[in-house]
Parts: structure tokens; sequence; C-alpha cells
């Protein structure tokens, strides 16, 4: 059977639709036999994602790039996963170059938790920029640097600059000492500040206690308050009364050094005294006589 042109041109175009199709297919990644699971990944920045970009673990491609879209300050970024790759929930997903020209990947860091991402699950990532762009970075800060060493040579005479390189020996023996110490005590430093670090978390714990305690105990607490005012008005008063008795009894002893009273006559004069003695030898004596002749002081009469 002899074919029309029209016929072959229909199959001619039908082909380079089938080739260009299995082209786009191919350079795009897509596998229709195989099954995948989609996640979506947010980032701060996505500088050079595209569509199709590829998605490894350790270099080995388990993914790729569907969709990038915005999604409120950040940027929602949907990929598909083999279906046999498990991912932990605690991974990370990096943006790096895939290549020295600039291409760019999400090389994935496992975690070490044993839950998987699921399908629909989300993932936060992070931007790791690449040599270009930290060239690109330092470039005007080297600039800067190289200005400011000039500015320095052509400020600063010979013996200044040398003084200024011997300082910064000094600094960096000096750092390098204090690095050699911190590693020789960093034991010890470890164990003071794991001691301080109880050490604070018993006195917090101590002063939770103290305050419950004051809560618990505040009637307790206010009742011996009381008690020991009370304790000490009583007191105040107690002396006031002694301090009282002890003037009357200074008063007492002045009028006695004063010869006052009897008592003070009977301390301070020996004629009291004298005739006391004399009565007590005279009452003395009669009771001595009464007892020898009682028919002198009593009669008896008999009828």
């Amino acid at each position: 059977m002899k074919l029309s042109n029209d016929a072959k041109i229909g199959i001619v175009v039908f082909l380079a639709a089938a080739v260009l199709i299995i082209g786009i297919v191919y350079l795009k990644g897509l596998n229709f036999q195989s099954k995948e699971y989609h996640l979506t990944i947010y980032y701060d920045n996505v500088n050079g994602l595209t569509d199709g970009s590829p998605i490894t673990i350790a270099g080995l491609t388990i993914g790729k790039v569907d969709d990038l879209r915005l999604s409120g300050s950040v940027i929602a970024v949907d990929v598909s996963i083999q279906k046999d790759v498990r991912i932990s929930k605690d991974s990370k997903a990096f943006i790096k170059s895939s290549s020295i020209m600039g291409g760019k990947q999400i090389a994935i860091t496992p975690g070490v938790l044993t839950e998987t991402l699921q399908p629909g699950d989300t993932l936060t990532g992070a931007y790791e920029a690449d040599l270009t762009e930290l060239t690109s970075t330092l470039s005007p800060i080297s600039t800067n640097v190289l200005g400011i060493l000039e500015r320095v040579n052509t400020t600063f005479d010979e013996p200044t600059r040398r003084n200024i390189q011997v300082t910064l020996l000094e600094f960096s023996r000096a750092a390098r000492e204090l690095q050699e110490v911190v590693k020789k005590q960093g034991g010890n430093l470890d164990y003071a500040l794991g001691n301080f670090s109880i050490f604070s978390q018993r006195l917090t714990q101590f002063a939770a206690q103290l305050d419950t305690l004051a809560v618990t105990q505040r009637g307790n607490i206010d009742d011996g308050v009381n008690s020991i005012r009370n304790t000490a008005k009583t007191m105040e008063e107690a002396a006031k009364r002694f301090g009282e008795a002890s003037k009357s009894i200074e008063s007492v002893f002045k009028k006695v050094d004063n010869s006052e009273g009897t008592l003070g006559k009977l301390i301070q004069k020996d004629s009291l005294y004298n005739h006391l003695d004399s009565l007590a030898v005279n009452l003395n004596a009669l009771v001595k006589d009464i007892k020898q002749n009682p028919g002198r002081y009593v009669s008896i009469s008999i009828f």
C-alpha cells in the first residue's frame, strides 16, 4: 500500500513529537514505572534551585524538585522522593552547588531518629552558600583589608610597624598559651562548672522549699512573731519595774547611810547599840535572879 504525502508528513510529525516527549521526560528525570511520595521543604532562600534539580543523600540521587512557590515569607519546595527511601524526621535539607558551573541540588543529611517522614510531611531546609558566592562576598572584604594595610604602611613609620608586629605576635602567643591552659584544665573547668550547675539547681530547689514553707507556715510564723513581741513587751515592763524597785532600794540605803529612821540610827550610832546591849545584860541578870529567888517576885497565899 502506497502512503500519501500527507500520511508521511503525519507520521514524521508524530515520531518527532514522541521523540520530543521522551527527551523531555528523560531530561526531567521522570519515571512512570516507579512510584514516589511527595514532601514539602521550606527555605528562606533558594538561589539557583529550579524545577528538576536533584535531591541526593551522600551523593546518591533519590528524588527531584517538582515545584517552587511562595508561601508567605518563605519558599515552599515540593519534591518527589523514591518510595523505597525513608528519611528520618530530624534530617537536614541543604541547598548546595551540584557542580562548579553553579547548578544547585538539595543534599539531605540523615538524622538519628527512627521515626521517618510520611507522604505529605514538611521539612525545614537551609541554604548553603557556594564557593562563588563566598568569593564574591570576600572580594570587597579583601579590598578593604588591602586598603587598610596600605594606609597603615603610609601612616606608620618602620619602628611603629615593627612594634605593631611584635604586639600581634605576643597576642598570638598568649592566645596559644591560653588554649593550652584550657586544654589541660578543661576537665577541671568542666567539673567546676558541673558542680556550680548542681549547686545552682539545689539553691533553686531550696528557695522553692522556703517559699512553700513560708506559705504553709505563715500562720504559725505570725503567731510566733506575735508571741516574741508580747514577751519582749513583758520583759520591757518588768525591766521598768525592776528599775523603779532599784531606785526605792537605793533611796532606803541612802537613808540608812544618812542615819535616817530606826535602822539608820541603829547602824550608824553606837549609843543605841550600847543601850540595847546594856538592856540585854540587865534582862539576863533579872532572869537569873527570878530563877534563884522566885519568892521575891511571886507571893503565894494559902487560905
